[in-house]
Parts: structure tokens; sequence; C-alpha cells
């Protein structure tokens, strides 16, 4: 056994989807601007995308001014538009993951997105399936990340949002943010992220430290 494969043998990686996997913040602020146009609310731009857009989705709605119950129906619109556009696979991911699985480590999803929309983007973008668990849609991310976090005795959460970095600390896990995603670089630092990388080829180099 090589000394890569000895240290992923007890190490699991576990992913955001949105803006982490897939680089997708086009289709997403589409999709958000979609539900706040039938509302007759006002659009975002890419710089108030990055600075308004965050989890949980509900929350994010609201403040936005969707009426209180209109909320379950503009996610359930956000989800649909999700699970019917192509976006793009960030750069190293089918890289990393094919060598992460071989290697021996344990990996899954847990994303606030809807499963379709994941399963959509696996089957058009062609992802390796390498996962040992999918969770998706997941409202809240500390308890499903807390409920694997005896699978592997190291634990990484890699994401895109000050949210994935406070939901991997809170649960033990070491935080990984990706640049380029729904949050800027500095948001994801000052969220506690222990590093920030812009491809997931990135990645192996710091999980097997």
């Amino acid at each position: 056994m090589t000394a890569v494969a000895a240290a992923l043998a007890d190490t699991m990686v576990l992913f955001d989807w949105n803006g982490t996997v897939v680089l997708d913040g086009d289709r997403a602020r589409d999709a958000l601007n979609g539900v706040l146009g039938r509302r007759g609310l006002g659009l975002l731009d890419e710089t108030q995308f990055a600075t308004r857009f965050r989890l949980p989705m509900g929350e994010m709605f609201e403040e936005l001014g969707v009426a209180t119950g209109a909320l379950l129906p503009a996610e359930a619109e956000w989800n649909a538009h999700m699970a019917s556009e192509t976006t793009r696979l960030r750069a190293g991911a089918v890289g990393a993951l094919d060598r992460l699985a071989a290697d021996g480590a344990w990996l899954g999803v847990v994303s606030a997105a809807a499963r379709e929309a994941v399963d959509f983007d696996r089957a058009s973008l062609g992802v390796p399936d390498v996962w040992r668990s999918v969770e998706a849609p997941v409202v809240d991310k500390v308890a499903a990340l807390a409920a694997h976090r005896h699978e592997r005795a190291r634990a990484f959460y890699v994401g895109d949002t000050a949210y994935d970095m406070r939901s991997a600390l809170e649960a033990g896990y070491v935080p990984i943010g990706v640049a380029g995603g729904y949050a800027p670089v500095e948001v994801l630092h000052a969220a506690g992220a222990s590093h920030v990388i812009e491809d997931l080829d990135e990645l192996l180099a710091l999980v097997v430290r």
C-alpha cells in the first residue's frame, strides 16, 4: 500500500454540490431571478447574487421579499430550474474523484440541492459514480455531516459558502473552501476555511497531509 493510499483509507471527504462539484453560478442566479421576477421582486446582478445568496434557502428567499406562504413554492421553482439546465463541472473534478476513490477515501455528497438536480448533473456531466452516500436535499447540514462523522478518523467537507464552512467546523470536519462558487474567497476564509482552492485536483495534496 502506498503512503497516499494508507492516508486515504482513514479519510472521508464529503462535498457540497452546487458551486462546488459543479460551477453553476449563472444557472443559480437565473433560477433565483426567475423566482423573484415571477413575484415582481427586484432581480440580482452577479455582484448582488454573490453577496446575498445564502443558506438555508428559505431564509434567503424571505430576505429578498418572497412572502412566507410562498417560500416552499419558490424553492420548488428554483429546484425545477436547476434540474433542467445543463452546467459544467469544476476543473479537476473527474480526476480528483477517481483518484480519491481508487485510493480508498470514503466519498459522499451533503447538499441543500434537490436530489433530482444532483442526479441530473451526475447524468448529464458524466460525474464518476464514486459516492458512498448522496444526501440531498439537506435542511440541516450540521446534523447531516455529524451523522457521518464516525465513518473515518479524518474528515473533510468541501464547499463554496460560509454556511458550508461553519457547518463543517461545527460537525467536526476540516472545512475546505472552493473559489468561484456562490461566495467570495474572503467570505470563505472569514467563515473558517482551512484552505481555499480553485480546482478539485488541488484537493488530494490537502487531504493526505
